[in-house]
């Protein structure tokens, strides 16, 4: 198991850290997150059907771990960032986005993490993680219906918000 996971860890990490900066804004939260994924993934790697893509069976555990966190009521709170420089430090981290987009970036994370846990997660798997509405549909364990209104309804109320902004 050892060289197996040594080579998943290299390969995934970079992936793991984005999706779970995405679900949860902030950085101490997206860190506890990959640590507990990563803890889980080690820990049931005995159970790991090497007929599943590694990657599939990592996020699935990384949004149910997200998912139960978001049940225990102390994390029932929004997540934003703690100050400012939080935020700026994390838009600037992002590579790729230059200064003219900065602002429009900071406008559609805010919309993107006012928006309700179960949209959320959905919109961050889909667009962030080019998952398909099949596959998180396999990995939230919910119909493929019931996924495309999530991300109907998500696109709609960032579209709203977006537009009552400007």
């Amino acid at each position: 198991m050892n060289s197996d996971f040594d080579s998943y860890i290299t390969r995934y990490s970079a992936e793991l850290t984005r999706l779970c900066i995405s679900l949860c804004g902030r950085k101490a939260d997206a860190e506890d997150l990959f640590q507990e994924t990563w803890h889980k993934a080690i820990k049931y790697y005995s159970k790991y059907d090497k007929s599943m893509q590694f990657d599939k069976w990592l996020f699935s555990i990384c949004v149910n771990t997200y998912k139960n966190i978001l049940k225990s009521a102390y994390n029932r709170k929004s997540y934003d960032f703690v100050t400012e420089e939080e935020k700026t430090e994390f838009i600037n981290s992002i590579p790729d986005i230059s200064e003219d987009n900065k602002q429009d970036y900071f406008e559609l994370h805010e919309a993107v993490e006012n928006l309700p846990k179960k949209q959320k997660l959905v919109l961050v798997m889909y667009y962030f993680k080019d998952y398909t509405v099949k596959e998180i549909s396999e990995i939230l364990k919910l119909p493929e219906g019931t996924v495309k209104s999530r991300l109907h309804s998500a696109k709609s109320t960032i579209k709203r918000r977006l537009e009552n902004e400007e």
